[in-house]
Formats: C-alpha cells, sequence, structure tokens
C-alpha cells in the first residue's frame, strides 16, 4: 500500500515464490508421500513514475495547454539513441505512460525527416491533470533530439514525468 505522505520514487523489488510441494496418486488425487517447501526466483518487479500515471484524453488539448498555463513547467532536452522516428514517439509514450492526444502519437504519412509534435495527457495518481508537448526530431549521426515540455498543477510532478525519460 502507497504512503500518501511519501515521495513517489521509481524503484524495484526482488520476488520470490515461496511454495509447498505435495506428492500426489494420479489416479487417485489422494496425497502420499511427504511435502517438501520450495522456492523460485522470479523477475525483479520494476516500478516507474509511468506506474503512477493513469491515461486520460482531453478533447481540445491546445485549450487545456493554454488554460494550465506554463507556472509549474519544466523544460528538458535529450538525446535519444533511436535511429527511426516511429521507434523513438513510441519510445516516449511509454517511458510517460500517458494517453497521446489529437493523433499525435503516430507518424504522418510522407513527414520525411521533419520534426514531429507529440501531445500527451494524463492524471497523476495523487490527482494531478498532466499534459506534455514532446518535439522528436531526427538528427543524423546522432539519433533522435526530444525537448519536452510538462505541465501540471505541482512542479514536482511536472518534473518527475520529465524525469521519465532514459
Amino acid at each position: 500500500e502507497r504512503n500518501a505522505g511519501e515521495p513517489l520514487t521509481a524503484n524495484h523489488f526482488p520476488c520470490e515464490l515461496h511454495f509447498t510441494v505435495v506428492e500426489v496418486d494420479p489416479a487417485t488425487g489422494e496425497e502420499e508421500g511427504g511435502t517438501f517447501e520450495e522456492e523460485y526466483p522470479l523477475e525483479d518487479l520494476e516500478i516507474s513514475t509511468s506506474d503512477f500515471m493513469a491515461k486520460v484524453t482531453v478533447p481540445d488539448f491546445r485549450k487545456a495547454w493554454e488554460t494550465m498555463g506554463n507556472g509549474n513547467e519544466v523544460l528538458e532536452k535529450f538525446a535519444l539513441q533511436f535511429k527511426k522516428m516511429d521507434e523513438a514517439v513510441s519510445a516516449v509514450i511509454a517511458f510517460l505512460g500517458m494517453q497521446p492526444c489529437d493523433g499525435t502519437g503516430q507518424l504522418k504519412p510522407n513527414a520525411g525527416n521533419k520534426p514531429h509534435m507529440l501531445h500527451m495527457s494524463g492524471a497523476f495518481v495523487s490527482g494531478q491533470q498532466v499534459l506534455a508537448r514532446a518535439q522528436i526530431a531526427l538528427q543524423e549521426g546522432s539519433g533522435v533530439i526530444l525537448k519536452i515540455a510538462v505541465r501540471s498543477d505541482d512542479e514536482s510532478v511536472s518534473r518527475m514525468v520529465a524525469d521519465c525519460i532514459h
């Protein structure tokens, strides 16, 4: 259970399955022989900031963006190691866990190497509406450059969301 007073952080937890093995007669289904304890290692459970985000669609992204204002806006610039624009767009959506708006989740056909503007919205677990505008541009020889602006009612939430990019 999440303690609402504690700050949210990305984390990982080791996981292990503990169980009791019981020998059973396949013909009768009756227990026969002894039992013994067994454990089986599982993959670590990773919790990222995007796990605290719900995908929420806004009817008019531009209006919502203007209404929210830039008081708690966080601006960042990243170099991503993708060679294709469509892979970068999908990755940014996955990193943030937000809903693409206005059809910006897909590249336009014949877009070439033009920068792509991605609009996303979501609701953070603490209830804040979060909006993000991401410009994704392919730089020859150096991968993809991402410029992102994140807005919410709480600057710490905006910062946490912007820091999801990896």
